[in-house]
C-alpha cells in the first residue's frame, strides 16, 4: 500500500501554491483587483487622510498669507470692500520689497458704484509690478464652458493670471489640483505656479509634476481640459502658513523686514466669507481657507515636494504583496507565530504607505491590503481546520486498512466532526503507544546491540543489549554521536582505527569486521532508515558478535589445510613407493594395484574435499570470462580420458562471445565435472555433447550423455554431497563432484538442473547471468 504524504512534510512552496493554490490565488486576486480599482472608495480615502496627516513639514517663512479675517471685516465694514482699499494696500506694499503678490479676489465685473476704483486698482497693480490675479472656468448656459477672467484693465495691469480650482473628491475633501487648465489652445497655470513665475522662480514646464492627461484635439476647442493632476502636499493643518491681518498691513503695523522678499497671498480667511475647504489636514469643523491651500501648494512647489496618486498597477502590487507574505507566513510558521506576523504585516502596510508618500511621493490605497490581511487569517484557519479534519479522517482510515491500528476508531458520538476526530486521534495515539512499546520490546529481545540514529548520526534509541555492551542505560546513550561512541571501543580486524562513518550514515550503509578491547570478533553493520516519502531519516546500526563463527571458520581452515597437505602428502608418498616397489623383482602386481587404487581414491577424495571447500569459501575472485573458452577448455582437459574410452566430445558455441563475470578456474572445473560424469556413465564409443547458448538474460551450458540417465525420483537430491548413482568400476567416487558444481554455480548467482529421459541419457544444464560488455 502506498503511504500518503503528510501535510507537514510537503515543501513550503508546494504547500503554498499546490495544496492551497486555489485559496491563496483567490485571496491575491481579490486584493489585487481591489487595489487596481484604487482602493475601497471613501473608506480608503479616510485612511489615506490619516496617513497624509502624519506627513507634515515646516513651511518656508518666505510664504505669507495676508488674511481678510474677522477683525479686518469688523474694522473696514461689510464685504466686499471698495477696490480703492485694495489699491491702497498695494501702494503700501510697492515700497516694501515683496517678491510677488497674489490677489485672490474675483474681479471680473466692473465696480459700478465707484467707477474710478477699477482704474485706481489697476494703477496700484502696475506700481506693485508683480501682482497675480486669479481666474476660473464658468458654464454660462450649463453646456458651454468659458474662462472667467478679471476686467481687461486689471488683466493688463497684472503680471500674470492663474486658475484657483481645487479638486473635490466624492466626500467633499480637497486633495488634489490640476496644475494646468484651459480650453482650446489656451492654458493657464495654477495660481501658485503663476506666483512662482512672478517671483522669478518659474517651474520648468518639462518638469512640471503630476499625472498627464494628454493633449486636447483641435475639435475639442470648447472643452475645458486639465493636465498635470497632482496631490496637494499639505504641510499641516490650517494656519500652518504664517499670517498677517489685512487691517494690520493696511494700517502699517507690520514691520518691513517681515515683508521683504516674501510671497504675499491676499485672500479671505474669515469663516463668514465661506471660502474654506475640508482637507486631509482639517476636518469639516476646521476648514482650510482657499488662499492657504494655494499657499501650501506654492511652498511645496518651491521646495520640490511632490505627491501623486499611485497608478492602478502600483496599487494592485501594493495590495497583493502583503497577502503573499501572509501566505508564506501562515504556511511556514506555527499558528501563533503566524498570527503575530500578520499583526506585524498590518503595521508594515501602514508604515510602508507613509514611507512611500513621504520618501517617494506616491500615495497608495492601503485598505485593500489591510482588508486582505484581516480576512487571510480567519479564512485560512477555516480552510486549514477543514483540511485537518479531512486529513485526520483519511489517515486514520488508511492506518486501519494498513493494519497499523487494529481496533476500530470511534467516529461517532457527541460534538462536532473535529471533536469526533480528536477522540479518534486519542484512540489512535494509544494504539501507536502500544505499537511503540512493541518495537521497544522487540529490540530488547534481540541478542545483538542495536542503535537507532537520527539523520545527524546521534543515538535516538538503544536496545537492552546495547546498554549492556556499552555499560550505560538507554537514556545515557541517547543523543551521543555514533562515531565518538564506537571509536573508543572498536578497531578494525587488523587493529587499525575505525574509519569515519559519515558516508555510511548519509544513506549508503556499510559493513565492517571489527574487534573490541576483549578481542571479540564483531560485525558492525549500518543500514539507512528512510521516511515514508523516501527521504533519509537516519540509520540503524547493529553490532553482531561473530566470535563463535570466526572460531568455526578457523577450525574449518585448519581442516582444509589438513586435507590439502596432511592427507594428500602421505598418499602421494605411498604412490611413489609403489612405483619403486614395482621395479623390485618378485613383487606381487595384484597387491600393488590394490594398494595403488586405494591410495588414488583417498587422494581424489581429499582433492574433492579441498575443491568443494574452496567453492564454498569467501575467497572468490571474478573477472569477465567468455564462456565459450570455458567450455572448450573443460572439454580439452578430458580429451585423453575420452580417447581412452573411444568417446567423442562435441562442443557447440555461438559465434559471438558469451561474457559472464566468473572465477574462470572454478567454473572450468565445474563444467569439467559434468563432462567427467558423462564419460563415466556414458557407453564406450559413444558421444558427449556440450552446448553453449543464450536464453534471455542468461547463458546456458548443457552437457548431454548417452548413459542410463537419472530417474525422476533421484533428481531432487542429486547435487547433495556423497550422493552417488551406479556402482560400476568406472563410477567409483565420493559423490562430491556434483556438490562442487552446485556450489560453484550458486556462488555465480546461477542454477543447475538435471533432465533427460531415463534410459536414454542425462542432460545437465548450468544457467549463468549474462554480462553485457560494451565494444
Amino acid at each position: 500500500m502506498r503511504p500518503s504524504t503528510p501535510i507537514a512534510s510537503l515543501p513550503a512552496p508546494v504547500a503554498v501554491f499546490g495544496r492551497w493554490g486555489l485559496f491563496w490565488g483567490a485571496m491575491l486576486l481579490a486584493a489585487a483587483l481591489a487595489g487596481f480599482a484604487n482602493g475601497l472608495g471613501r473608506v480608503d480615502l479616510a485612511l489615506t487622510d490619516q496617513i497624509a496627516a502624519l506627513d507634515t513639514r515646516p513651511v518656508s517663512p518666505e510664504v505669507l498669507v495676508v488674511a481678510i479675517d474677522e477683525r479686518s471685516l469688523a474694522t473696514l465694514g461689510r464685504w466686499p470692500w471698495r477696490r480703492a482699499v485694495h489699491a491702497a494696500l498695494l501702494d503700501q506694499l510697492s515700497t516694501q520689497g515683496v517678491r510677488a503678490i497674489g490677489l485672490n479676489l474675483l474681479l471680473g465685473d466692473a465696480d459700478t458704484a465707484y467707477p474710478g476704483d477699477d482704474e485706481r486698482l489697476a494703477g496700484a497693480m502696475r506700481r506693485a509690478a508683480r501682482v497675480v490675479l486669479p481666474m476660473y472656468a464658468q458654464w454660462p448656459d450649463g453646456l458651454r464652458v468659458e474662462p472667467a477672467l478679471p476686467l481687461p484693465v486689471l488683466r493688463e495691469a497684472a503680471h500674470g493670471l492663474g486658475h484657483v480650482h481645487v479638486e473635490l473628491d466624492d466626500d467633499g475633501v480637497a486633495r488634489s489640483v490640476f496644475l494646468r487648465e484651459g480650453a482650446g489652445g489656451q492654458r493657464w497655470d495654477h495660481w501658485a505656479l503663476a506666483l512662482l513665475a512672478a517671483g522669478g522662480e518659474a517651474v520648468d514646464p518639462a518638469r512640471l509634476p503630476g499625472a498627464r492627461r494628454g493633449a486636447a484635439p483641435a475639435a475639442d476647442a470648447g472643452v475645458w481640459r486639465r493636465d498635470h493632476h497632482a496631490l496637494i502636499p499639505y504641510a499641516g493643518p490650517p494656519q500652518r502658513v504664517a499670517r498677517v491681518s489685512y487691517i494690520d498691513l493696511l494700517e502699517g503695523r507690520v514691520p518691513t523686514e517681515q515683508l521683504q522678499g516674501r510671497y504675499l497671498l491676499i485672500g479671505a480667511t474669515a469663516a463668514s466669507l465661506g471660502n474654506g475647504y475640508a482637507t486631509p489636514m482639517a476636518s469639516h469643523d476646521s476648514l482650510m481657507p482657499g488662499v492657504e491651500v494655494s499657499a501650501q501648494l506654492l511652498d511645496a512647489l518651491r521646495q520640490g515636494v511632490h505627491r501623486r496618486a499611485a497608478t492602478p498597477w502600483e496599487n494592485a502590487a501594493f495590495s497583493a504583496l502583503p497577502v503573499l507574505l501572509a501566505a508564506l507566513a501562515l504556511t511556514r510558521w506555527p499558528p501563533r507565530r503566524a498570527l503575530w506576523s500578520l499583526l506585524g504585516l498590518v503595521l508594515l502596510v501602514a508604515v510602508s504607505a507613509w514611507l512611500l508618500r513621504r520618501a517617494a511621493g506616491v500615495q497608495v490605497a492601503p485598505l485593500a491590503a489591510l482588508l486582505g490581511l484581516a480576512l487571510a487569517y480567519p479564512a485560512w484557519a477555516w480552510f486549514r481546520l477543514d483540511a485537518v479534519v479531512r486529513y485526520l479522517g483519511g489517515e486514520f482510515r488508511q492506518a486501519q486498512r494498513g493494519g497499523v491500528l487494529a481496533a476500530p476508531l470511534p467516529a461517532t458520538g457527541g460534538g462536532d466532526p473535529l471533536d469526533r476526530q480528536m477522540r479518534a486521534m486519542a484512540s489512535g495515539v494509544q494504539q501507536l503507544r502500544a505499537l511503540q512499546r512493541l518495537v521497544h520490546d522487540s529490540l530488547d529481545s534481540l541478542g545483538d546491540a542495536v542503535l537507532v540514529l537520527d539523520a545527524q548520526g546521534r543515538v535516538r534509541l538503544a536496545n537492552a543489549a546495547a546498554a549492556r555492551y556499552f555499560g550505560d542505560a538507554e537514556q545515557g546513550l541517547r543523543d551521543q554521536p555514533l562515531h565518538g561512541l564506537l571509536a573508543a571501543r572498536l578497531t578494525l580486524a587488523d587493529r587499525s582505527p575505525l574509519p569515519e562513518l559519515r558516508a555510511a550514515l548519509q544513506g549508503r550503509g556499510g559493513l565492517w569486521h571489527v574487534m573490541d578491547a576483549q578481542r571479540r570478533d564483531l560485525v558492525l553493520k549500518c543500514h539507512p532508515r528512510l521516511s515514508v516519502d523516501g527521504r533519509l531519516d537516519g540509520s540503524i546500526v547493529s553490532l553482531i558478535d561473530i566470535s563463535s563463527v570466526q572460531q568455526a571458520q578457523r577450525q574449518r581452515e585448519e581442516a582444509l589445510r589438513f586435507l590439502s597437505h596432511d592427507m594428500r602428502a602421505p598418499q602421494s608418498a605411498i604412490l611413489t613407493l609403489l612405483e619403486l616397489e614395482r621395479l623390485e623383482p618378485g613383487a606381487d602386481p595384484r597387491v600393488l594395484e590394490r594398494i595403488e587404487a586405494h591410495a588414488r581414491r583417498a587422494l581424489a577424495l581429499a582433492e574433492d574435499f579441498v575443491q568443494l571447500a574452496r567453492a564454498q569459501s569467501d575467497a572468490f575472485e571474478t573477472e569477465a570470462v567468455d564462456l565459450s573458452d570455458v567450455l572448450i577448455d573443460a572439454a580439452d582437459r578430458h580429451w585423453d580420458q575420452a580417447r581412452a574410452l573411444s568417446v567423442e566430445i562435441l562442443t557447440e558455441t555461438p559465434p559471438a562471445p558469451s561474457w559472464c563475470r566468473a572465477d574462470r578456474e572454478l567454473l572450468t572445473r565445474a563444467v569439467g565435472n559434468l563432462i567427467d560424469n558423462a564419460l563415466k556413465y556414458g557407453p564406450r564409443g559413444g558421444q558427449v555433447r556440450c552446448r553453449l547458448a543464450r536464453e534471455g538474460e542468461r547463458h546456458v551450458i548443457t552437457v548431454i550423455d548417452q548413459g542410463p540417465g537419472v530417474a525422476p525420483e533421484d533428481r531432487a537430491d542429486l547435487f547433495d554431497p556423497f550422493k552417488r548413482l551406479g556402482r560400476e568400476a568406472r563410477t567409483r567416487g565420493a559423490g562430491l563432484g556434483l556438490a562442487f558444481v552446485q556450489a560453484v554455480v550458486a556462488r555465480h548467482r546461477g542454477s543447475a538442473q538435471v533432465g533427460g529421459v531415463s534410459g536414454e541419457g542425462a542432460e545437465f544444464r548450468l544457467e549463468l547471468p549474462a554480462l553485457e560488455v560494451e565494444d
